[in-house]
């Protein structure tokens, strides 16, 4: 791989007849000036450092990074940009900046009256001195100039009639904006944001009471000179495609800011070009920025799809990046060109079909509420990366949805018990032995590898009836009986649904109830303390209400309950709830029994209930069953 990495001063870097050319396939515009993280502040960050390099007077050079361009100075003065369009952009509109300023100053006649000849000299050979930064002098008969920077063409959207009205120091109004998307408006805004963003600063550094004097003269000449001598980038090279992307690729992976969705992004882009130009008459209406547009517009591209598309292709941890993983692991190894079909046509309908798969997982996009309930409990259930993994696994091998749901109910028996059993703890090992047999089409196999044996099903049905002390959980398995309710529901006109997140575990009994609430009058301390952290005596709240409830008697929280949407914890506030230890006894039952028949355990509960039946239960005197096992 050839390439020539060389140190430039601003001076030289816009020198004399060097084009540097934006290709579509680079996104748009991005750097901001508008806030204070650092994904909108990038202009503001650069003028700061810049000014204050300055002022401190220090004699060393600024360096601004690296910028990867394909291109042989040596051929050719001109440079297509593959990575560092940000800051050349940002630069330009610094430039320009300062001409606008210049301009307006010398247009107010807000100049310095006793040295106005003088001021104004230097204001028409400063601006000179910027155009020959920013525009190249062709001669066509007269004399023209041409922009240094230029951006092709995106989506049909023309940026460069939008570079050049910043160069030319013009307003927005002059643009016709009356048919652009929104994303075009916002990037047209940006340009014309940060030039006026600079030119401020500019005036407030270089203007004395918004006045331009001799001293301010002097010194912006010193900063002129500071930009074009002491401010310096490392231009990188490269006579080919393949080789500046290479690089590129090289430089971002080491830190550079740029995620796995960014380089994804722009080798996607660069391949659909590849095969644009190798068979220009078979993909003439080919756009390789729509392909990418198909992807972000239509589907939740969110930054950590690419890693969860790898993990669950390979059946593995990441060991290198994920976009490694996805270009050398999987494009490179698993996908050729077919006779209709070339390799990244192959690959994107891939990812096309993952990228639908994950963002239904996301989003719930599932007809059939069995399936919708059983993923919103797994997401919840702890370690979600890797859930997400095998979710994306099952979704993309198994096409019959019979076998999607009892391969979901055996991880959810699997994952349950791994929360409720304090000696297991979750390996990410197993989940991934069984996205390795789905990916290779063994549903069976891969469903038996979540299997409980008799004696652990038993466990976990014990687990379910007894006290759950971590609140966590506990929300978990209340929420897991709320979709198990609706699960069993028939009604098709008006389904409630469970906003997990911000919903709160409420202790009907309190842990530390008031000395004169009915709590310590109706129920006796053994059967509250043994029945507390109980599924019987757990509903859900908003946050709000919880606080409210807090450790009052039940007439006041009866009130609270009442106001609720969530019918499981309405239907306490009804008349007919007559609040006593036979009624949280019964609501005992009827919870874990409906908790068992959808986790498909009723075996296991009847068994429970023949082998306590004769036996004394621990709340103090209940005929137990297997309540109190």
């Amino acid at each position: 791989m050839k390439f020539t990495p060389e140190q430039k001063v601003l001076n030289d870097f816009f020198g004399n007849d060097i084009t540097y050319i934006i290709p579509e396939y680079q996104r748009p515009y991005s750097w901001d000036c508008i806030g204070k993280s650092d994904r909108n502040n990038q202009v503001n960050v650069m003028w700061q450092d810049l000014i204050e390099f300055f002022e401190s007077g220090e004699k060393g050079i600024y360096f601004m990074g690296s910028m990867v361009v394909i291109g042989d100075e040596t051929v050719k003065r001109e440079f297509e940009v593959v990575d560092g369009q940000q800051r050349l952009t940002t630069l330009t509109i610094l430039f320009v900046a300062i001409k606008c300023l210049l301009s307006e100053v010398k247009s107010a006649g807000t100049v310095q009256p006793d040295r106005q000849a003088e001021l104004l000299e230097f204001i028409n050979k400063a601006e000179t001195v910027i155009d020959g930064l920013v525009f190249n002098t062709k001669i066509f008969g007269v004399m023209v100039q041409e922009k240094k920077v230029k951006i092709a063409r995106f989506g049909g959207f023309d940026y460069d009639d939008v570079l050049k009205t910043i160069m030319e120091c013009g307003s927005i109004s002059a643009l016709d904006l009356s048919n652009v998307t929104d994303e075009q408006l916002i990037v047209s805004h940006r340009f014309f944001n940060n030039r006026e963003y600079l030119k401020l600063n500019l005036r407030e550094k270089f203007l004395t009471d918004g006045v331009f004097t001799y001293e301010n003269a002097d010194n912006l000449n010193k900063f002129i000179e500071f930009l074009k001598y002491k401010v310096t980038i490392i231009r990188i090279q490269s006579p080919t495609f393949e080789g500046a992307y290479h690089i590129f690729e090289i430089l971002n992976n080491r830190g550079l800011p740029l995620s796995n969705k960014d380089l994804f992004r722009n080798f996607l882009i660069k391949e659909f070009y590849a095969i644009k130009s190798k068979f220009p008459d078979r993909y003439a209406t080919l756009d390789p920025n729509q392909k990418w547009r198909g992807l972000e517009d239509d589907y939740e591209f969110r930054v950590d799809f690419i890693n969860r598309y790898v993990e669950s292709t390979l059946g593995k941890n990441q060991e290198f990046t994920a976009f490694n993983e996805l270009t050398k692991e999987i494009y490179n190894r698993r996908y050729s060109d077919s006779l209709t079909e070339s390799k990244i046509e192959l690959f994107y309908q891939d990812i096309q079909r993952s990228l639908e798969i994950f963002t239904n997982i996301i989003h719930l996009r599932f007809e059939d509420k069995h399936l919708r309930n059983r993923i919103q409990f797994l997401m919840h259930s702890g370690n979600t990366t890797y859930v997400l993994n095998l979710l994306m696994a099952l979704f993309r091998n198994v096409a019959n949805q019979n076998q999607q749901l009892h391969f979901l109910l055996e991880f959810e028996r699997y994952m349950l018990f791994i929360l409720l059993i304090a000696r297991n703890r979750f390996r990410s090992s197993t989940l991934y032995a069984s996205i390795k047999l789905l990916n290779a089409g063994k549903c069976d196999e891969a469903k038996a590898i979540f299997a409980l044996d008799d004696g652990n099903r038993r466990i976990l049905m014990i687990a379910l009836s007894h006290g759950m002390k971590e609140n966590d959980i506990a929300k978990l398995v209340v929420g897991r009986y709320f979709w198990a309710l609706d699960n069993q529901s028939t009604q098709d006109v008006l389904e409630q649904s469970l906003n997990f997140e911000t919903a709160t575990l409420e202790h009907i009994i309190p842990q530390n109830p008031s000395a004169d609430s009915n709590w310590k009058r109706d129920f006796r301390e053994e059967f509250r303390m043994n029945f507390c952290n109980r599924l019987g005596n757990f509903t859900l709240l908003t946050q709000r209400t919880n606080s409210a409830a807090r450790n009052f008697d039940f007439d006041t929280k009866r009130k609270l309950y009442a106001e609720t949407k969530l019918a499981m914890t309405r239907d306490l506030a009804a008349d007919s709830v007559k609040m006593d230890e036979t009624f949280m006894m019964n609501r005992q039952e009827s919870m874990v029994q409906i908790l068992a028949k959808d986790l498909g355990l009723e075996e296991e509960l009847h068994g429970m209930k023949d082998a306590r039946a004769t036996q004394e239960d621990d709340y103090g005197g209940f005929s137990g069953m297997y309540i109190g096992a």
